[in-house]
């Protein structure tokens, strides 16, 4: 029997969005509502510029340089610890492009000194506990226009903050970006 990788190709995903947020793919989604609970995240932190032939990053937008922004950067409230993710299909694993963008974001963390460390998490490593699931589900059964609504409501809920990731707090942000707490 003949074995082989099959070449993934993206379907159209299902963007879930909104004023200050947007996910891509029910699979980002997925992702936030299984660490929401445990971990302060931000979708699409910060774009990298980078040479696609070296992975040698640019501070600023140069002809020839590729830009890739990784989904979230998440950081655990009792550990500390930070997280940029990527958030990828299962079939994506052999491509070549993870490979490039783990160089350029492991060269980004280190040529800034971050405590943060770069993970690819694919789809069917993303793991809901039984209440997650039955939010989940209650999110696919709403029109697609809906849905970010529900996140929005969702995200309050759990997390008791009326602001999404694009209008967090200056302590919000000094702790995802840094891991510092406000002083008490």
């Amino acid at each position: 029997m003949k074995t082989g990788t099959i070449k993934f190709s993206y379907r159209n995903p299902q963007p879930v969005k909104g004023w200050g947020c947007r996910f891509d793919s029910l699979t980002e989604l997925r992702f936030a509502i299984s660490v929401i609970e445990d971990h302060a995240l931000m979708r699409s932190p910060v774009s990298l510029y980078f040479h696609p032939g070296s992975g040698q990053l640019a501070h600023f937008p140069k002809s020839a340089y590729r830009r890739y922004t990784p989904d979230f950067l998440i950081r655990n409230y009792e550990t500390k610890k930070a997280t940029l993710v990527e958030i990828k299909p299962r079939a994506f694993e052999d491509q070549s492009s993870l490979a490039l963008h783990q160089l350029v974001a492991n060269n980004y963390i280190r040529s800034l000194k971050l405590d943060w460390q770069y993970k690819v998490i694919f789809d069917d490593q993303i793991i809901l506990s039984a209440e997650q699931l039955t939010q989940y589900h209650d999110c696919l059964q709403l029109a697609t226009k809906d849905r970010f609504k529900w996140y929005e409501e969702y995200y309050k809920r759990i997390t008791g903050n009326a602001h999404l990731t694009a209008h967090k707090s200056n302590a919000e942000m000094k702790f995802l970006m840094r891991g510092w707490l406000p002083e008490k």
